[in-house]
């Protein structure tokens, strides 16, 4: 399926830092949001049937696994080139281009959304689960996943590499304004749900540990994937250089007897329902 196929349609959603590296991301980082998809699915009781809504959709892992599921897919990106993927890996979902918080679609017309790392990536998380509430169908459930603000040796690796490095992170990859940011953790995206008018049914911390060959992982870097990718475009030879050895001497300490890195992960979850 091609761009020009019925089930993609554009909106003028701007596309941003992802222009140019969904190829990238699908073949490396993409692997460590895909732990959550089980669980976040399971959370929203994933069913046949069901009108399912997959925000920030990128290369098409969730609206695949819902598709899997039996549900109707309809899954929205603002980056063109993750649709073209999102396209093969899911042939069967209805695709657009668009971006929270103003998703071109009907209220209430989704019995089930997934935002799978999405409210992390937003300006303004506040408005965008706003919206996810206006989607959402009467009984309907919605379900999230973002960052733990606790450190865990899959981002620890990286931090260590730019400290160790020197490297200085291009303008504009800081933290959101305090006025519009949330603690990125269980009970402060159940306060951010729950300020949508979801009723939040649970929120936790979901662990898990990520297994990857140590150059496909450094490729997602080179590939300018990520805050990570995007400082270490952002440096000149020399800095990358020295990057690319503190990786080298970071990443030996979670080598696995299998020659790949095993590396402790976690994710916040949180599901919400509409009375």
């Amino acid at each position: 399926m091609s761009p020009t196929d019925s089930t993609l349609s554009g909106t003028g959603a701007p596309s941003g830092k992802w222009s140019g590296r969904a190829q990238a991301y699908a073949e490396t980082f993409a692997g460590q949001c895909a732990h959550a998809i089980g669980p976040l699915l399971d959370a929203v009781d994933a069913r046949p049937g069901q009108r399912f809504l997959d925000v920030g959709t990128g290369a098409g892992a969730v609206a695949s696994a819902a598709l899997a599921r039996g549900c109707l897919v309809t899954g929205v990106d603002p980056e063109p080139d993750m649709l073209v993927l999102a396209a093969k890996n899911a042939p069967d979902a209805t695709l657009l281009q668009a971006a929270l918080p103003l998703l071109p679609l009907p209220d209430s017309s989704f019995d089930t959304i997934v935002a799978n790392f999405v409210l992390n990536h937003v300006a303004d998380p506040a408005a965008a689960a706003r919206e996810l509430g206006r989607l959402l169908a009467p009984g309907g459930r919605a379900a999230a996943s973002i960052w733990p603000a606790e450190v865990f040796a899959l981002r620890g690796l990286w931090d260590e590499v730019v400290a160790e490095s020197g490297a200085v992170p291009p303008p504009g990859l800081g933290p959101l304004p305090a006025e519009l940011d949330f603690p990125r953790t269980p009970d402060g995206v159940a306060v951010l749900l729950a300020a949508a008018d979801l009723r939040v049914e649970r929120a936790w911390q979901y662990e898990f540990v990520h297994v990857v060959d140590p150059e496909l992982w450094w490729r997602g870097v080179t590939g300018g994937v990520a805050v990570i990718g995007q400082t270490y475009l952002a440096q000149t030879p020399e800095v990358a250089a020295r990057m690319r050895a503190a990786y080298q001497r970071a990443s030996a300490r979670h080598l696995g007897s299998d020659g790949r890195l095993h590396l402790a992960g976690a994710a916040v979850l949180a599901v919400a329902s509409r009375a």
